[in-house]
């Protein structure tokens, strides 16, 4: 099957997600509602179903592993299992040190509150089924397809767009819940640059890892965890929390940033703890101690610019 069939279906399959969703959940009134939850969990497991049937089709053509390049595989799931969730816990070290300022972060160990996320379907929806469902249909199947005719970068930046464009059928709901339609317009296209900017990411570490668990377990992690809050940063009252919140965010997006561009390809190859320690951690403490010497700097230059003569 030739490049068109193969970009027409990776487009396709998004679309087909939504559209399976407003087919069985057709009467649907609040996409919170546990009936309609249950619904939507069957409608995104179907889609699945037969995006990755059609997609194991199409690359069964010429690949002799179509399953493997869709991300299904049991090697390399120690990497993509630990590999995203010690990137995605970095990105949010600034969100950790505001959890414990606020008095929440024990909550995240606690196994009551475990026990009460889970019986929660809404819960169950946003950490497990959406991110499960959705990376199927956009990484696995919309991914892989696109890869076999378009350049790494352009994947990247392309596969996205409709899995961004996809969360505008919350128009819908939004308007349900008394918003004008400018307002769930807006609400939604701003759902869409930072969607839009997770999807390339999700992407891009499908592609690099080759593996359906690591944009699984990133997307699990970034619902859990919600944007990062740094506008809240000026409502802290005390000056010596405020910049440690400046400095946490901001180490822990340079770490972010750090360890995908030099660390990634290697950590690829990580089979143990051991090894994975070896290479992050000489990159992360040579980060930091660059940071906290551009801070101590720069808070010298300001106690001269008060103080010296």
């Amino acid at each position: 099957m030739g490049c068109g069939i193969s970009v027409g279906l990776s487009l396709l399959f998004p679309l087909s997600y939504v559209g399976f969703l407003y087919v069985m959940d057709r009467n649907g009134t609040d996409r919170n509602d546990p009936a309609s939850v249950k619904k939507r969990f069957i409608a995104a497991g179907i889609n699945n179903v037969l995006s990755m049937t059609v997609t194991w089709i199409v690359l069964n053509q010429k690949d002799n592993h179509p399953l493997r390049s869709m991300g299904f595989r049991l090697d390399g799931s120690f990497n993509a299992l630990v590999i995203p969730s010690v990137l995605v816990g970095v990105l949010y070290t600034g969100q950790w040190l505001m959890m414990y300022f606020d008095g929440q972060l024990k909550y995240i160990f606690s196994t009551r509150e475990w026990r009460h996320s889970v019986v929660q379907i809404t819960w169950v929806r946003d950490a497990i089924m959406a991110p499960i469902t959705e990376e199927i249909t956009f990484r696995c199947c919309s991914a892989s397809l696109m890869i076999q005719c378009l350049s790494r970068s352009h994947t990247i930046l392309i596969c996205p767009l409709l899995f961004a464009a996809s969360h505008f059928h919350h128009v819908g709901d939004d308007m349900r819940k008394g918003f004008s339609f400018s307002q769930a317009i807006n609400r939604r296209a701003f759902q869409f640059l930072y969607t839009y900017v997770f999807g390339a990411y999700a992407t891009y570490l499908f592609i690099s890892t080759g593996h359906a668990l690591a944009p699984i377990i990133t997307h699990s992690l970034c619902n859990s965890l919600g944007l990062p809050l740094i506008m809240e940063i000026y409502g802290y009252p005390k000056r010596s929390q405020r910049n440690a919140l400046w400095s946490a965010y901001f180490l822990g997006i340079a770490g972010f940033i750090t360890l995908n561009m030099f660390c990634l390809e290697d950590l690829k190859e990580v089979t143990t703890i051991t090894r994975f320690v070896e290479i992050v951690l000489p990159v992360f403490t040579r980060l930091t101690l660059n940071i906290m010497g551009y801070l101590i700097s720069y808070e010298d230059i300001r106690m001269c610019k008060k103080g010296c003569t």
